[in-house]
């Protein structure tokens, strides 16, 4: 081999083992700092998965945190001198089997109908009975008492499944109910139609109540408007089952002082929100505690009854 070969060989060499230092020096660097950050950038991503859905079973993201609890600008009346009275007043929504894996708020707020029809009768074997926010009503003004272990199912906004899902198990048992209609919602796509409404009205076992007409947040709207959807909802849902309505339920659970008088004044007997508790006196009267009960069934759902105390 000559020498200027030989030279070349070794010069070759020389630059082959130099790019290749590079090429390493480049990787392990690459390796130092990226690699981290799309770690940090996977474990971030898993927390958020797993918080989101932790909330959706604590609270569904229809409702912010802030409605869970009793809002600091509302005044409460003084305490009632008879001590508070346990009824849960259970809150639902959907009932039926959601077809669309993307729609996470009403997965979220849906229990399926076999599981609602199992709490029916886990709650009927363990000797509640069922009746409606009026009647509870009646019991604050005196007129009567309460079963022993009083219990209220209420069903927001008026969907098509309470009529085609929820109202052949509360046929089938007996038990009754309150639904709460958005009137501007009727007939439209998911929600019942208005001779769907007028067949529960006349069921004897479904109190109509009013959830304004277009379902506004009553504290982000003025008071005109506010007065409308609330005193508005009350005569058309009066107009088409052809008796009063003395139950109120804000939407989204946004209430305020002034959402509170113009209930009050429009004739409502009681309000409800999605305040959490299930101890109740004329001091929550227009903002009626309630309860999610999610899927709970059997004895899951008895000892989270029984040991409710607030």
């Amino acid at each position: 081999m000559t020498r200027e070969k030989i030279g070349m060989f070794f010069l070759t060499y020389f630059l082959y083992t130099r790019g290749m230092r590079r090429r390493v020096r480049k990787s392990v660097r690459f390796s130092v700092i990226i690699l981290p950050v799309c770690a940090v950038l996977s474990l971030l991503c898993v927390f958020l998965f797993i918080a989101g859905t932790w909330k959706n079973v604590l609270t569904p993201s229809y409702y912010g945190r802030d409605v869970l609890t009793l809002p600091s600008d509302v005044h409460l009346l003084p305490a009632p001198l008879a001590p508070p009275v346990k009824v849960p007043v259970l809150l639902y929504h959907y009932v039926e089997y959601v077809k669309d894996p993307r729609d996470t708020i009403r997965q979220s707020l849906d229990i399926v109908p076999a599981v609602f029809e199992k709490q029916i009768q886990t709650l009927l074997a363990d000797s509640y009975t069922f009746i409606t926010l009026d009647e509870f009503a009646d019991y604050l003004d005196g007129k009567n008492a309460l079963p022993e272990k009083p219990i209220i199912l209420t069903f927001d906004d008026g969907y098509s499944d309470f009529y085609t899902d929820v109202m052949p198990i509360l046929f089938k048992y007996h038990v009754k109910a309150v639904a709460f209609i958005i009137t501007g919602f009727l007939d439209k796509h998911n929600f019942m139609t208005t001779a769907q409404l007028q067949v529960v009205a006349s069921s004897g076992l479904v109190e109509i109540a009013s959830h304004t007409i277009h379902h506004v947040n009553l504290r982000a709207v003025g008071e005109k408007t506010a007065d409308t959807e609330i005193r508005g909802s009350k005569m058309q849902l009066e107009a088409i089952i052809g008796r009063q309505v003395h139950t109120f339920a804000y939407p989204n659970g946004d209430f305020n002082d002034m959402a509170i008088r113009l209930v009050t004044k429009a004739g409502y007997r009681t309000a409800v929100s999605v305040v959490e508790g299930s101890l109740h006196s004329e001091q929550d009267r227009y903002f009626v505690y309630r309860l999610r009960p999610g899927a709970r069934t059997g004895k899951n759902l008895t000892g989270w009854l029984a040991g409710l105390t607030k």
